[in-house]
């Protein structure tokens, strides 16, 4: 196994052929997993949501956010408006560039909800959404650390890990 693979330079290498005359079998796709491995999966995210569900309820999350005197008001507004700006991104990279502005590309074989064609149409979009969301969490924990010291990372954090563990039951087709 190689340390390192050679990057695409055009679309016949993206698309899977090779054309330095390999045999290397990079681009072979990832087998498919087993039902356990599924279902293993499907229960650690159910551990995670019912475990940050009742830690949101145990510690009264969103009430004391919203209505705790003892917030910094000033952080959590710019970190609410941080993660919004976060949201316009991904709803841009995810809605608008592949259904609105580039419907269908016909002649490339990248899609335009591909990483491959962010990273050529808009280089900056996601290290700008990376600073906002790392900038926004720091901002998050030190607007709520009066109210619950230096358990806010651990809270906050765990309660983040069981939303983005929540999207494992939203249906697929």
């Amino acid at each position: 196994m190689e340390a390192y693979r050679r990057v695409a330079t055009n679309d016949r290498e993206i698309s899977g052929g090779s054309t330095s005359g390999d045999s290397n079998n990079d681009d072979a796709p990832a087998p498919l997993r087993s039902r356990a491995e599924r279902i293993s999966d499907k229960l650690h995210a159910l551990a995670w949501s019912v475990s940050a569900s009742f830690i949101a309820s145990y510690t009264r999350l969103f009430y004391t956010i919203f209505t705790d005197q003892r917030i910094l008001r000033t952080l959590l507004h710019a970190s609410i408006v941080l993660f919004s700006i976060n949201i316009v991104l991904i709803l841009y990279l995810t809605v608008y560039l592949p259904h609105i502005k580039f419907p269908k590309l016909s002649n490339s074989k990248i899609s335009a909800s591909s990483s491959a064609f962010w990273d050529v149409y808009c280089p900056r979009v996601i290290p700008i959404m990376t600073g906002c969301g790392v900038i926004g969490s720091f901002l998050l924990v030190r607007a709520c650390y009066p109210v619950w010291g230096f358990l806010s990372p651990l809270i906050l954090g765990w309660v983040a890990l069981g939303a983005f563990f929540s999207l494992h039951f939203i249906p697929w087709f």
